[in-house]
């Protein structure tokens, strides 16, 4: 019975990490020790800060964790220092128990430290926010290095906990529902010939790993092109994954288990436990998005600039009211 129960609060939390982190990864919780208890303001006219030139007070009771996909192989004792492929923040609203997922560009052009090997400090340059895992240890402290570059890139907001998977978790993820079907909508001819434009695939789990990964030789090679895929393979995951689950109860444990090498996190069973007990009792909101501009900086990656205006109503949104 107690069995059952754990495995019902764990359903939810399940899905929606799955689902957000199968492009890639999960990864622990923030540097600092987390607590339990909702994030707590007052609306004292002193909490009236600006930002990007809008008078705004910061909203009650929020938590956000952030989810990250690695561009890694292999199992956690060998994730190494990849760059992240995706990075997604849920926010939650404990308030009026609603949250968003908020999508952030992996060639997004920020500030990033960074960190000898040991994962000390050594300077501050202008980046893709893709970069901040590359310094470090390949683990908690690169991890943390992503989070200090998100956080920085949303106006210094509090971000209460973290997880990463590496990228041979699609495989294994697309395994245990049995294949997921994707209609193809982009060129795989360079990538992955079997993916053929047009075609509805039940995909393998080398296809998926491609489907969902692949960037530069697919379609027109943007980082917004793949996210719009990584969400079609999302859309076709989670429904899959939840009729597996009511068909059998302990699959849910199954999947956290499978899940589980490729992690890097500080988050224990129960931090799983009572977070799927949040967004269980919650509703998802559309999430805003972050306009900006590519192009090919000088070390020929792609950069992406964010529009200030955007960034700054997607942060006022998702963080604050404004003030009248």
């Amino acid at each position: 019975m107690r069995k059952n129960t754990l495995l019902r609060k764990l359903l939810p939390l399940i899905v929606v990490v799955a689902a957000i982190l199968l492009t890639a990864g999960v990864v622990g919780l923030t540097m600092n020790k987390k607590e339990d208890r909702p994030r707590e303001t007052t609306e004292e006219p002193e909490d009236v800060v600006e930002i990007h030139g809008v008078k705004c007070r910061p909203k009650k009771n929020l938590k956000s964790w952030l989810f990250i996909g690695l561009d890694a192989s292999d199992e956690q004792s060998q994730l190494g220092n990849g760059q992240c492929d995706v990075l997604q923040l849920i926010v939650y609203d404990q308030v009026h128990k609603t949250y968003s997922v908020l999508a952030i560009n992996r060639d997004t052009m920020t500030d990033v430290d960074l960190l000898d090997e040991e994962g000390y400090y050594i300077s501050t340059d202008r980046l893709q926010i893709a970069f901040a895992h590359s310094d470090g240890d390949g683990k908690e402290r690169s991890c943390e290095n992503v989070v200090n570059a998100v956080s920085r890139l949303l106006y210094d907001q509090k971000i209460d906990g973290y997880a990463a998977l590496n990228m041979d978790a699609i495989g294994t993820l697309n395994h245990l529902v049995g294949g997921v079907t994707v209609t193809v909508k982009d060129d795989f001819s360079r990538e992955d010939p079997s993916l053929r434009m047009g075609e509805t695939v039940k995909l393998t789990d080398e296809q998926a790993v491609h489907f969902v990964r692949g960037r530069m030789s697919v379609g027109d090679g943007t980082n917004e092109n793949r996210m719009k895929r990584q969400s079609q393979f999302m859309a076709a995951f989670k429904p899959m994954l939840l009729e597996k689950c009511k068909a059998d109860n302990a699959y849910a444990l199954d999947v956290y288990d499978a899940l589980e090498p490729y992690m890097v996190t500080d988050l224990s069973r129960n931090d799983f436990i009572n977070i799927s007990g949040f967004l269980m009792e919650s509703e998802e909101k559309t999430a805003p998005v972050i306009e900006g501009t590519n192009a090919i900086g000088e070390m020929e990656f792609n950069e992406f600039t964010v529009d200030e205006d955007s960034l700054a109503d997607a942060v006022i949104e998702l963080f604050y009211n404004r003030v009248e």
